[in-house]
């Protein structure tokens, strides 16, 4: 008979603290968000793309170095948007840039194209680079054209 009294006790006292523990989990209040503030936004802008964008002489940038920019004293330019191609070069063709868009050329900021790049920098070399670009700036005549991974730009007059 005394075990099953304390039985029943004990068993009274566990559904008693279920009970209690049942309606202090349900009772509690959710927790308020906090309110949200302004959106600042971040600049993630790399500092080679910064300074590219700040350059004002047509040509070849890579890493934020100029490799070949237009000087219209030593180099002449061509530029033919049916066949998608813009060439830069030295009086006397040691140094040349040639641009091929592999697709539509590219008009407004953010646009994407990819290009065909090949360079030189003295005779007998040469250097190619297939890239996908982004405008990144853009005035009437002029485009940047960037590509963050490859760190490299291009700035050409437009087509």
């Amino acid at each position: 008979m005394q075990s099953s009294t304390i039985f029943r006790s004990w068993l009274r006292m566990a559904l008693l603290l279920s009970a209690v523990s049942l309606t202090m989990a349900v009772s509690c209040p959710h927790p308020v968000p906090p309110e949200p503030g302004p959106v600042i936004p971040v600049d993630t802008k790399s500092k080679e793309r910064v300074q590219f964008e700040s350059v004002t002489s047509e040509g070849l940038y890579l890493k934020g170095e100029s490799l070949i920019t237009y000087d219209m004293t030593g180099f002449q330019r061509a530029a033919n948007p049916i066949r998608r191609t813009y060439r830069i070069q030295s009086d006397d063709q040691s140094k040349y840039l040639h641009i091929l868009y592999t697709e539509a050329l590219p008009a407004v900021q953010e646009d994407e194209v990819e290009c065909e790049i090949h360079y030189g920098l003295s005779a007998g070399e040469s250097t190619t680079l297939i890239v996908k670009l982004v405008v990144v700036k853009q005035t009437d005549e002029y485009l940047w054209l960037w590509n963050e991974f490859q760190k490299v730009g291009l700035m050409v007059q437009r087509l």
